[in-house]
């Protein structure tokens, strides 16, 4: 009750200092954590490039300015303040995250490099956790269904990751507490990145568990390679990428490994060719991505090892995509094929099947969308998408909208979409735990959003919702030893509240604040909420541009409170359980000479013990010192 009231009153708190800033000269909102720099177009929304104000679907945007300003360094921390958007963290940088998109799950979620497929999205190892920042131009999150056109995996929404073709000459040094340390270099399209962290933070008191964090150091080399080219009246780009990754496993509090390690090497490359004319833009992609985890534990010495022979996963995949933009007076048709082919295989590590190569899993889709103006800043939409996912059959995938203009910066969307996720590789073979029984996931997804631009800084209040059928969660089918297995369950509904406002600059001063209150995650099967949706969340940030001839660069405070999404019991230790929780992260950049800045940082500052895993808590006060080139 306390943590409901405390929550509650830092929403009215938050709420009052946005509409009591000051008004200042008027600018051009932009829908992200910070207000710069501010974004004109975006290309995830439509899959092509639309103007951010006139996109009938909601997106926000993270920008290289912004990654880099409030010191992000994964994927995952850089989306982590948006609206609607839920992560659920196993530990310090480097530990796996569960994400979602207005109570989706992550494979609900379909995550893109430079508009296809991540390396890990066969069977749903995308991780967050580990996705660099280094060499991002910007992250693009478009919320709600998103079949129609990028198919199966799109219920709760995209989340695009562009990367930068043209770095310029840079260089960071970063030191930090658990043996946090970092250094960053790149320069003409080409960046590298190391991170060393021990993550040995001291656990809350209580339980039988060591005083400190062990077994969950993490390294990591990321390497990142682009080139833009024109070859004739062809724009070409070339992007790869290729990051290597060791991590410790130590598992939850209570079951705590000493030994089990996880190995991860992903690598994805991709070759996209465009030709621009006067009514049309022609786009032809071809990539490719592989992804092998190795994981293991001493059975010998380790009394919770759960995995006593080594096993391997690897995934690879071949995308292959055209499609084309024809512009009109008043209207815009997007039309075009994407085809699909991956292997995955699993070497399972001493099963009874210890090698199983899964057949070819092979997705074929074509589709149309159609905008029409109609006058002012008013628009439609509609399209469709047919995809057939190998065995498992077929789906058409139909969506529509409307921007309605009510004048003066003032405006409503509606988005409707039908979308689908057929299961995944792991959910469908891998051993002791697939069903190769599993059926699509469906769903009806929908959302309503008022928008004003006018309104101090830039003010949106949504509404959205969300029917699956034959949701896929995992059934506890062996309760002695711990043995899950997916199945389809019937319904579920999913429906909640967004506001995203801030204000305008006032002597270097802006003030934002997003809440997202998910007021039914329901299965309506065993009338029951669904796990690990909090109700409520809350990001609340203020920040500060020094003047040119100040010490000062910039500075910035950052509060996330997030509620319990479980029943809180008060006989267990918090770590324990998913409880609610309030953190607060701040930074001050300096100047440091004429091309450098000094910067601290500090995160958890009021040293909020929590975990939003249960098991698996976070860590407490930290703090890091970082030399930027810019």
């Amino acid at each position: 009750m306390f943590r409901v009231f405390t929550l509650r009153a830092l929403c009215a708190v938050a709420l009052l200092l946005v509409l009591r800033a000051p008004a200042g000269a008027a600018t051009t909102p932009a829908p992200s954590p910070t207000p710069i720099p501010v974004i004109a177009h975006v290309q995830t929304a439509d899959r092509s490039e639309t103007t951010l104000r006139n996109s009938v679907r909601t997106v926000y945007v993270v920008t290289a300015e912004q990654i880099a300003r409030n010191g992000y360094r994964t994927v995952g921390e850089a989306i982590a303040s948006l609206p609607g958007v839920e992560l659920a963290p196993y530990g310090a940088i480097g530990a796996a995250v569960s994400y979602g998109i207005r109570g989706s799950n992550s494979a609900q979620v379909l995550v893109l490099v430079d508009g296809l497929p991540a390396p890990g999205s066969l069977g749903n190892g995308v991780n967050l956790g580990v996705l660099p920042a280094a060499g991002v131009r910007r992250i693009e999150v478009v919320e709600g269904g998103g079949s129609t056109l990028y198919g199966t995996g799109a219920i709760g929404g995209i989340i695009n990751i562009i990367t930068d073709g043209r770095t310029p000459a840079k260089a960071d040094l970063r030191v930090g507490s658990f043996g946090d340390r970092e250094i960053t270099a790149g320069a003409d399209g080409f960046m590298v990145e190391r991170i060393v962290s021990n993550n040995g933070y001291a656990l809350p008191s209580g339980g039988a568990t060591p005083a400190t964090r062990a077994n969950a150091d993490y390294e990591a080399t990321s390497v990142h390679a682009a080139f833009d080219r024109k070859l004739g009246g062809i724009e070409a780009a070339l992007r790869a990428g290729l990051t290597s990754d060791h991590i410790g496993a130590p598992g939850p509090t209570g079951f705590f490994s000493s030994s089990s390690r996880e190995d991860d090497v992903n690598a994805n490359a991709d070759l996209t060719l465009t030709r621009r004319r006067a009514h049309s833009t022609a786009t032809l992609q071809l990539g490719g991505t592989r992804q092998q985890t190795a994981f293991g534990c001493d059975a010998v010495n380790d009394p919770n090892c759960y995995q006593p022979t080594a096993s391997v996963s690897t995934e690879s995949r071949t995308d292959f995509g055209v499609r084309n933009v024809v512009s009109g007076a008043s209207e815009r048709l997007i039309y075009g094929v994407d085809l699909s082919r991956g292997v995955v295989r699993s070497d399972s590590g001493g099963t009874a099947t210890p090698g199983i190569a899964f057949a070819a899993i092979a997705q074929s889709a074509a589709y149309a969308q159609e905008n029409v103006q109609l006058g002012g800043d008013s628009s439609v939409y509609a399209g469709i998408r047919g995809e057939r996912d190998g065995a498992l059959g077929g789906e058409f995938s139909p969506s529509a909208g409307a921007r309605i203009a009510l004048g003066a910066g003032l405006a409503l969307k509606a988005n409707y979409a039908s979308a689908f996720r057929a299961p995944n590789a792991v959910e469908l073979y891998f051993p002791g735990y697939g069903n190769p029984g599993l059926r699509p996931e469906r769903a009806r997804v929908g959302d309503l959003t008022l928008v004003d631009d006018r309104l101090m800084g830039g003010v949106s209040f949504g509404w959205f919702t969300n029917r699956t059928n034959d949701l896929i969660v995992p059934v506890e089918v062996d309760p002695v030893n711990f043995i899950y297995q997916p199945e389809n369950i019937d319904r579920a509904l999913l429906q909640g509240f967004t506001l995203d406002a801030r204000t305008r600059p006032y002597h270097g001063v802006v003030t934002g604040l997003n809440v997202t209150d998910l007021y039914r995650a329901q299965d309506l099967v065993a009338q029951s909420r669904l796990p690990h949706d909090p109700v409520i969340s809350l990001n609340l940030h203020l920040d500060i541009s020094g003047g040119r001839s100040t010490l000062l660069h910039d500075a910035g405070i950052a509060l996330r409170s997030v509620g319990a999404n479980a029943t809180v019991d008060p006989t267990q230790p918090l770590f324990d359980q998913a409880a609610a929780f309030t953190s607060v992260d701040a930074f001050a950049r300096f100047r440091a000479g004429r091309h450098a800045l000094l910067s601290l940082r500090g995160y958890n500052l009021g040293n909020e013990r929590y975990a939003q895993v249960p098991g698996y808590p976070m860590p407490g006060r930290s703090f890091a010192l970082e030399l930027t080139t810019r």
